[in-house]
């Protein structure tokens, strides 16, 4: 199957959805009355927010690494069954339909691959994988299971990047020759551009640290470092401003175009070294082929202390925002607006007013978790959901090659169909890493 799909893809792929659902009428009843039986890894922070997505279902498992945490969820609900280790949850038992993944970055490949070759639906939170390696293959394994799946960038639901997408499909700013895409502050989520501690200190007696660690490289627990919620930061464990956002920001773009994988990434400037943590700043370029009618174009993305050029057609006086993204076309720009994809305008104001409101081409939201839990009951086909794990590790794979290129000076050339860099060796050794005994899933 070819990587690219042309801009009107998902829309025959809609269509296809809504007459498979009608062809199954029964399936689909029958399926819809039952609430779905829910197994729930990570329960505090963003776990908080699958515990909502799924209160309306029946919560049967309940796992998180922290028994603080985990106690808060059970008071919640109480007939779920509580773990501390998500293998043996997802491993020895098959009483559940869905996992809901609200871990760190490292754990959500190991989790997520085993609820899918156990044959369950698996909303995973964004970036969907650690590497980018674990992105092509968990995509690779959910269409082969052929398991409903989302990936978590909540955006997808909203109106910007279907604005844009009717701007472009409309042939309003002409063909796409650029895309720029930035935020700014991390927001005091994480620390960049700071190096491993020393020392160590007491495991907090609530939390299971060589759980916490998983497949990651053995290291010292320490106080208000790691955990919680400061793993974001730390190669090891998540994957900075670029891992945290891309799947928002970078989203817009990608679904309009739907380019497939890149043909070089580079990164052509930073702020200090990627060695512990990430840099304090960097500005990413990809490079995309032209595939049918659409014509090769570059990516570019800002993050931290690095910022993109003022964009095209913008009135003095009108700032861009903190986090947003820009398609540079022939004719004219589309401005993305916000970090979720809130809205989309052509810019300057006075060319937007002239061409007036595009013919709307992409479909409604059903809602993003919706329409998971819909495909999830079968009332919809398993890879209806827009962020299903074939677009959404494809997503994934190319924002993450972006890190790996911080991390390898030079223009990296990438083979999409082999999913190999062709003149690094140190390159394809960082799209995945040998995991820690016990933890391994091939």
């Amino acid at each position: 199957m070819s990587a690219h799909l042309d801009r009107r893809s998902f829309l025959r792929t809609t269509a296809a959805a809504a007459s498979a659902a009608m062809a199954f009428p029964r399936i689909v009843r029958g399926a819809g009355k039952r609430k779905l039986r829910v197994a729930i890894v990570g329960v505090g922070g963003r776990g908080g927010h699958g515990l909502g997505m799924a209160k309306s279902e029946e919560i049967v498992a309940l796992c998180d690494v922290d028994t603080g945490r985990l106690g808060g969820a059970k008071k919640r609900f109480q007939n779920a069954r509580t773990y501390q280790d998500y293998r043996e949850m997802l491993e020895r038992r098959d009483d559940y339909d869905a996992a809901i993944i609200s871990t760190p970055d490292h754990q959500h490949y190991p989790a997520a691959i085993r609820a899918i070759r156990a044959g369950k639906a698996v909303y995973c939170e964004k970036p969907l994988t650690w590497s980018v390696w674990e992105a092509l293959h968990l995509a690779a394994e959910a269409e082969k299971h052929k398991v409903a799946t989302q990936l978590g960038n909540q955006g997808m639901g909203g109106w910007g990047w279907r604005v844009a997408y009717d701007y472009v499909e409309a042939d309003a700013i002409g063909e796409v020759r650029e895309v720029h895409t930035w935020t700014g502050s991390h927001g005091g989520w994480f620390d960049d551009g700071v190096r491993t501690p020393k020392g160590e200190d007491p495991v907090p007696k609530n939390l299971n640290w060589d759980l916490w660690l998983g497949p990651a490289p053995m290291r010292p627990y320490k106080k208000r470092v790691y955990h919680p919620a400061r793993w974001r930061g730390w190669i090891d464990f998540g994957n900075g401003a670029l891992g945290d956002w891309c799947c928002h920001l970078l989203n817009a773009f990608y679904k309009v175009l739907e380019p497939g994988l890149p043909v070089s990434v580079e990164c052509i400037g930073q702020t200090g070294p990627a060695i512990d943590s990430y840099p304090k700043g960097k500005t990413v370029k990809w490079e995309f082929a032209a595939d049918g009618d659409r014509p090769a174009f570059d990516a570019y993305w800002y993050d931290g202390t690095h910022t993109p050029p003022r964009m095209p057609g913008l009135e003095e006086g009108r700032k861009m925002g903190k986090a947003g993204s820009y398609l540079v076309g022939t004719k004219g720009t589309c401005w993305v607006v916000g970090s979720h994809n809130n809205s989309a305008v052509i810019v300057p104001e006075a060319t937007r007013k002239a061409f007036g409101k595009p013919k709307r081409s992409a479909p409604p939201s059903r809602g993003h978790e919706k329409e998971f839990l819909m495909a999830a009951k079968g009332e919809i086909p398993y890879n209806a959901p827009l962020s299903h794990f074939s677009y959404g590790g494809q997503l994934v794979a190319f924002a993450l090659m972006g890190n790996i290129a911080a991390r390898v000076k030079g223009k990296l050339l990438f083979d999409p169909k082999a999913q190999r860099f062709t003149n690094s060796a140190e390159a394809n050794k960082l799209m995945t890493r040998k995991p820690r005994d016990g933890w391994y899933v091939g």
